[in-house]
């Protein structure tokens, strides 16, 4: 009776070969596809980092181009140019010899009683308290001060450290050889106030003509951006700065301007972004000296076109082993299939090596056989 099964019937080497032609070109195949993609993932991890830490950067920029508007908008106001206009008339027809005589007496009184009554006509006047009302609004304005054409202090929030302001460098970036100039200083720190502040100037200018006539000079508190740079202490170390182009830390969790401390997180990325190429990547994988490796996450507010001072640039960090631990099991269980994969392949080789089948020879045939017989 014939038999049912089905049977193939496969020599142990022909096994071997085709296991062998499969395996290793899936192999091959795995390794590959493990290295692209977990270049992929890092790659996409990293521009994660970059689009959080350029999000935050525009909105740091948009913080001060506000205070540029909010500023050149008071510089507008018709109690400003009126003020300025009137006080510019008394040196019509003065000699420079006699404004500079003026100028320098005003000066050595001005921390004396003998200017009392000039500082509380400055603080009261109709200028002085529109200054006073702004400030009061918005209290990120410490201090406003609006001075003449020649420089001299005429309205202001405060009785200002000096009445002539024409011979500090911020002004003359205001005045701008006549034409007129917004000017930022960079980030300082009041050790009085506690306090994190910039100067913003801006010109006044006379309707119709466009010639400077004046010019506002406002301290604006900066700290306010700071919890924009502290809502990334979320996960394991991982933090937000905000830096000088010469690495000094502005703002860092735990880590102020007044500690006059430099970002070595910076200092790995100014290769980078000396080129186009670096500043567009936007993240940067880093090993610091501690050895510990980093994923940094940069962009650039973009003040600097506009504002030297404010050339800063803002980082997400975090320590590589956190900032990719979500690649980690994915990359392990696919480096394991492929182990897997190769452990099976050897073991079959060896199996296989070890239980060759062996050459036997056939004793029947042998025996029935005749020998030859011998002639004597």
């Amino acid at each position: 009776m014939p038999s049912d099964r089905f049977e193939i019937h496969l020599s142990l080497k022909k096994l071997l070969i085709g296991l062998l032609l499969t395996l290793v070109p899936l192999c091959a195949v795995g390794l590959y596809t493990i290295t692209r993609a977990g270049q992929d993932m890092r790659a996409t991890i990293g521009t994660h980092f970059k689009t959080i830490a350029g999000t935050t950067a525009s909105e740091i920029s948009m913080f001060f181009n506000d205070r540029v508007i909010a500023v050149a908008t008071l510089a507008a106001e018709p109690t400003i140019a009126d003020a300025v206009t009137e006080a510019n008339r008394r040196w019509v027809g003065v000699t420079p010899a006699s404004i500079e005589a003026h100028i320098l007496k005003m000066e050595k009184e001005w921390n004396t009683p003998a200017v009392d009554a000039y500082v509380s006509q400055m603080l009261t006047s109709r200028a002085g308290r529109l200054l006073t009302r702004w400030r009061e609004t918005d209290r990120r304005y410490l201090r406003i001060t609006l001075t003449d054409a020649q420089g001299a202090a005429i309205a202001a929030t405060h009785k200002t450290m000096d009445y002539y302001q024409a011979d500090e460098d911020f002004w003359q970036a205001i005045y701008a050889e006549g034409r007129g100039a917004v000017h930022m200083t960079d980030i300082l720190y009041d050790d009085v106030t506690k306090s994190y502040y910039i100067g913003l100037g801006v010109p006044v200018m006379e309707a119709g003509t466009n010639r400077f006539i004046g010019a506002i000079d406002a301290l604006i508190e900066v700290s306010t951006i700071f919890p924009l740079i502290h809502r990334f202490e979320v996960g394991e170390t991982m933090r937000g700065a905000l830096v000088k182009s010469d690495g000094t830390i502005i703002y860092t969790p735990g880590v102020s301007l007044a500690a006059k401390l430099r970002s070595e997180e910076f200092e790995s990325l100014r290769e980078v972004l000396d080129s186009a190429a670096g500043r567009q990547r936007g993240y940067l994988t880093t090993r610091l000296r501690s050895g510990n490796d980093v994923l940094v996450g940069y962009a650039d507010p973009g003040l600097a076109a506009s504002y030297p001072n404010l050339d800063w640039m803002m980082m997400l960090i975090q320590d590589s082993r956190h900032a990719f631990s979500a690649t980690r099991g994915v990359m392990r269980l696919m480096w394991f299939s492929i182990a897997v994969a190769v452990v099976m392949m050897t073991f079959l080789a060896v199996f296989f090596s070890l239980h060759r089948r062996p050459d036997y020879t056939d004793l029947r045939m042998e025996e029935e056989t005749p020998k030859p017989v011998s002639s004597q």
